[in-house]
């Protein structure tokens, strides 16, 4: 049975960073709304952030990053593989841990989530960018699934590894693509749980049947 990850205290200093990043994010996705995504510079999201260019580029390593959020990197090789190991029976639970472990925390600010609906709704150029860091992050979590199957075929459900993963991986992004309509609803921070991974998996049975 897989053991239920729990979330370790946040300390000052991650509070603290995470609270930049917010407010990084929060002025880029308004400033996009504002002027429109083509329109917005690194040095308007700092002034509005209050915060210095260097300090952006500490959180985030381009401009539309900080818009629609950045691509995951994935870590490679025994550091990837030791998620997926904490949940050998349950893949797409661990490639959950595996994408949240990436990011660093387990928290979704709500405000920022239903900024970046609207902005997406609203501007194809916004949408062009989520797709494109949507797919390199997807990507980077299929190589890494891809080769935890190879290198651990009893725990492989299907005999091609690159199906398997391929096929967690769009899980995964559909379950948090549905987490995310929820967390758009709140305000504030928010936490992707792995209860909720479980209810949204539980739906999937129901819909397929």
């Amino acid at each position: 049975m897989n053991r239920t990850e729990e979330p370790k205290p946040e300390g000052l200093r991650a509070r603290k960073r995470r609270a930049t990043e917010n407010a990084i994010e929060s002025s880029a996705v308004a400033l996009a709304l504002e002027l429109g995504v083509e329109n917005v510079t690194v040095e308007a999201i700092c002034e509005m952030a209050d915060i210095s260019r260097s300090t952006f580029f500490n959180y985030f390593s381009s401009r539309d990053y900080a818009i629609v959020g950045r691509a995951v990197g994935i870590p490679e090789g025994n550091e990837a593989f030791a998620m997926l190991d904490s949940a050998p029976g349950d893949l797409v639970l661990g490639i959950f841990r595996l994408y949240f472990a990436a990011i660093g925390h387990s928290h979704v600010n709500s405000d920022v989530a239903r900024l970046r609906m609207q902005l997406i709704a609203e501007q194809p150029e916004a949408a062009r960018l989520s797709l494109t860091t949507f797919l390199e992050s997807s990507y980077q979590l299929t190589a890494t699934t891809t080769a935890w199957l190879t290198a651990h075929p009893e725990h492989a459900r299907l005999d091609d590894p690159l199906r398997e993963a391929t096929l967690a991986v769009t899980l995964v992004n559909g379950l948090i693509a549905a987490q995310m309509n929820e967390w758009s609803t709140g305000s504030g921070d928010t936490s992707a749980t792995e209860d909720g991974v479980r209810g949204i998996m539980d739906d999937y049975r129901a819909i397929l049947g």
